[in-house]
């Protein structure tokens, strides 16, 4: 069976479907993952097919208006945002989508993907099924949706759902139609997520359950399957994953440990750029001077920073998190899914310095597993930074990531989407 695979988002977004495009593989099926156009080197490099939509993410995120945003931490305003520059690439991104599904047999969309391809499905006779890889959108009893988890008792908790699929709605509703106008469907006059429910699409959360537990009000047709994780003999055979010598004999220098410090802290925002460069470096260069701890920071898709040139600080565009955090003591990250995931796999207490999006809802999780600190971006101070990193040392948080890490190590969450996907379709 050819199935297509629709990741529209940052890094973090894709790559798990790089290992669900590589786990179908395994299993005797072809693969096409449609992603925006930046993406390409990305995912050719794995080995998997790629078919290219206009625009680039990264060139989005960098522009002043999506620094302000970001600043701001407002999940509406940035929602907005990103409303506002699909736009703009609605109508060749539409196009290309189109055609990239009319060569597939099946379809698997990710959350910003779902507008398209239900239409799409609906116009090919396509079945199709969506892997999200966090923010339960579905409706339950049990806990609010995330961004309002004010109150926590199953009459409020319905209602945030029902709330969320109205905005969604009707932030969506004349882009969806519109589209369905142009490859000639009458317009939807069901709330999309409705519509889904009501037609009962294959609904798979790729986070691992240690984290939240299914809750037994959902239909059966909605599971938590686990992280997406790639394929380790995938990971050693990539161009994408080569580990400098730089950074190998940085991490086994022998003066350093003969000065007592241990293994580094890692830092990395991923693909959501630093709000504030600034304010960054000068915390940055405040742990230099008042720790003798070692660093590694990871720029990712933030802009180049005049940063300390120390010995203790080692500076990296990118890297194999798998390799890579295990051999760290501590994690200073955003709190994407992907980072995060790799962190709690790693079995190393997290601090969540959480900018925008669903990362909010990573830092209150991981506070609750008592496996980490959660600090939003606005209100980071070096203090607060440095209290944080000191709490990582506890015991108790160490013990508590362990455990955790061990929990998540024995899931396989790629394997039970597979399953899922492939018992649904057939």
């Amino acid at each position: 069976m050819h199935y297509g695979i629709v990741a529209i988002g940052s890094r973090g977004d894709v790559q798990p479907y790089i290992a669900l495009a590589l786990g179908l593989q395994e299993r005797g099926h072809q693969t096409t993952l449609m992603a925006h156009e930046n993406f390409k080197e990305f995912v050719e490099g794995y080995g998997v097919e790629f078919h290219p939509l206009e625009g680039n993410v990264e060139d989005m995120l960098h522009s002043e208006e999506a620094q302000r945003v970001l600043r701001s931490g407002r999940i509406i305003a940035f929602a907005r945002y990103l409303q506002k520059n699909i736009r703009k690439t609605r109508k060749a991104v539409s196009q290309d989508l189109y055609k990239g599904c009319l060569k597939v047999d099946v379809l698997v969309a990710s959350l910003l993907a779902m507008p398209w391809i239900d239409g799409i499905a609906e116009k090919t006779g396509k079945r199709w099924a969506i892997v999200q890889l966090n923010l339960p959108a579905t409706r339950t009893r049990v806990f609010p949706l995330a961004a309002m988890d004010t109150f926590n008792f199953p009459a409020y908790n319905l209602f945030t759902y029902r709330l969320f699929e109205l905005f969604y709605w009707t932030s969506n509703k004349r882009g969806i139609n519109d589209f369905r106008k142009s490859i000639g469907l009458a317009p939807l006059k069901t709330p999309l997520l409705r519509k889904i429910a009501d037609d009962k699409i294959l609904y798979l959360y790729c986070f691992s359950p240690a984290l939240r537990a299914r809750p037994d009000d959902w239909p059966p047709e909605v599971d938590i399957t686990g992280f997406l994780f790639l394929p380790e003999k995938k990971r050693k055979t990539s161009k994408q994953d080569n580990i400098p010598v730089e950074l190998i004999r940085w991490m086994e220098d022998s003066q350093r440990e003969q000065e007592g410090r241990s293994a580094p802290i890692y830092i990395g925002f991923g693909s959501i750029p630093i709000p504030d460069p600034e304010l960054f470096k000068n915390i940055l260069t405040e742990l230099l001077h008042t720790t003798t701890h070692r660093f590694i920071f990871c720029r990712g898709w933030s802009m180049p920073m005049d940063l300390p040139n120390h010995r203790r600080l080692f500076q990296i565009k990118s890297i194999n998190h798998e390799w890579l955090l295990p051999r760290c003591r501590a994690a200073i990250i955003h709190g994407g899914v992907g980072t995060t995931a790799a962190a709690l796999r790693a079995k190393i207490p997290l601090i969540i310095v959480s900018i925008i999006a669903d990362q909010p809802w990573w830092g209150k999780i991981i506070e609750a597993k008592l496996t980490g600190i959660h600090i939003p971006f606005r209100k980071l101070t070096a203090i607060k930074l440095l209290t944080a990193i000191k709490e990582t040392e506890s015991l108790l948080m160490k013990r508590q990531a362990v455990r955790l890490g061990d929990q998540i190590n024995q899931e396989d969450g790629l394997k039970k989407t597979i399953n899922a996907l492939e018992e649904y379709f057939s």
